[in-house]
């Protein structure tokens, strides 16, 4: 883990890489969505989206396999950015509504706040979040 978060944060992809793969060369499968996010991250900010959109795929396909479902909502928000906005939209929404039945309010926040940038307006109290449209 500690190689992961210090590539991160030193934008050294090769050691997130190599923690990644020490993980899961353990059968370590548990928070690997929140690890592929951060390395999706470091992509992304190397102007890498392909890989960064790839990379956030498989933090989804491994995330449903491994029942990790804590982080998810916030690789599907990262995920829409490579979207079309009709596709964007409706991940998001579906991000909002995870992180909503999980009980967490930052995520929903950060969801509410990329659709909001798109147009779809907050919802009204007691209604699911992300399903109004502007």
């Amino acid at each position: 883990m500690g190689l992961i978060l210090g590539g991160w944060s030193r934008t050294d992809e090769p050691d997130i890489r190599r923690g990644i793969d020490n993980l899961k060369s353990a059968g370590s499968f548990a928070r690997l969505p929140y690890w592929l996010s951060l390395l999706a991250d470091l992509l992304s900010r190397n102007d890498r989206p392909d890989a960064a959109r790839a990379t956030l795929d498989a933090a989804l396909v491994s995330g449903q396999a491994h029942d990790d479902l804590w982080w998810l909502p916030e690789v599907l928000r990262m995920r829409s950015r490579y979207d079309e906005e009709r596709d964007a939209i409706s991940r998001l929404r579906s991000a909002a509504r995870m992180a909503s039945a999980h009980g967490s309010v930052a995520l929903v926040l950060r969801c509410e706040h990329d659709l909001s940038q798109r147009g779809v307006r907050r919802p009204s109290p007691g209604q699911p979040a992300g399903l109004t449209e502007a």
